[in-house]
C-alpha cells in the first residue's frame, strides 16, 4: 500500500464518520431509536416517489 492509498483510505473513513454523526443527529433530533425504524419510514416514501428502486433494494431496507 502506498501513501495516497492510506490517504484515500482516511479520507473514506471521514466521510463514513461524518454520515454517521448525520445519522445520529437526525434520529436523536427525531426521537427515533433504531434503525430498523427508519427503515420502516424509508420504505412507504421509496415506494411512492421513486419507482426506479427495484424490489431487492427495498427488501434490504427492510
Amino acid at each position: 500500500m502506498e501513501k495516497e492509498d492510506v490517504i484515500r483510505i482516511a479520507e473514506g473513513l471521514r466521510l463514513i464518520e461524518e454520515g454517521v454523526e448525520t445519522i445520529q443527529a437526525v434520529m436523536k433530533e427525531k426521537k427515533i431509536k433504531s434503525l430498523k425504524d427508519v427503515a420502516e419510514e424509508l420504505i412507504p416514501f421509496f415506494k411512492k416517489d421513486d419507482d426506479s428502486l427495484t424490489d431487492s433494494i427495498i427488501s434490504h431496507l427492510g
